[in-house]
């Protein structure tokens, strides 16, 4: 359930939206991930959404809003030219939040490494096939790559796909999905500080201004609401 509807779509349809749209309506339309979760949740692990968790989840998202540098002008999410690429996004962001609230039901009954790793392994099972039947690789193209291309697929590996998905899991043993969904909007701020530090951007008021809102709904959601599930 979790490779077929849960890990496959959300990176396939994410990259196939992203080329039929623009950059802005992606980065706008991943911001509902936190709320499509909430909805799931309630729906079906039967997590109860109060009113601070609502207010929090929407604080957050306006902190993000804040700090995001979208160019509204460009934006063209009801657009006909990117009708089918922003529908794809949706889903997209509609298969990530089911991967987070079914593992967090999958948890229930085996430990992190456990849902990750085999979800993981379908989702290569599932995935080569599609690979090999879209973008067929070639050896030559292998050869091509560089010993930087090699490393940074080593650290997104590492680091993203293997150390953060860790501690997410063990995230969701201990904070309800509704409630644990919410530091995605912490991804943008943590952005923006990363590269400040390295590659020397500059950080606006706005941005921290919209920071530290996003970093007040994430405290206001784990620190004053108790898990349910």
């Amino acid at each position: 359930m979790v490779g077929v509807f849960g890990l496959v779509p959300s990176s396939c349809f994410l990259a196939w939206g992203t080329m039929r749209s623009t950059a802005s309506n992606a980065a706008l339309i991943y911001l509902t991930i936190p709320i499509i979760t909430a909805v799931l949740a309630a729906t079906i692990l039967g997590e109860k959404m109060t009113r601070t968790r609502w207010i929090s989840l929407f604080v957050s998202l306006g902190g993000v809003l804040l700090l995001s540098d979208l160019d509204w002008r460009q934006l063209g999410v009801a657009s006909s030219k990117f009708l089918l690429g922003n529908v794809l996004i949706l889903l997209a962001c509609l298969s990530s939040a089911f991967y987070n609230v079914y593992a967090k039901e999958l948890l229930r009954r085996f430990t992190p490494l456990q849902v990750l790793v085999y979800g993981y392994l379908m989702a290569v099972v599932l995935s080569l096939p599609l690979l090999m039947w879209v973008e067929p690789l070639s050896l030559s193209a292998l050869q091509g790559y560089t010993r930087a291309t090699w490393l940074s697929l080593v650290v997104l590996s590492v680091l993203s796909w293997g150390l953060a998905m860790v501690l997410w899991m063990y995230l969701l043993t201990r904070l309800d999905v509704s409630q644990a969904s919410v530091s995605i909007y912490l991804l943008p701020f943590l952005g923006v500080l990363i590269s400040a530090l390295t590659l020397k951007e500059k950080i606006t008021t706005a941005m921290i201004v919209g920071g530290l809102v996003t970093l007040f709904g994430t405290i206001l959601i784990t620190s004053t609401e108790k898990t349910t599930a």
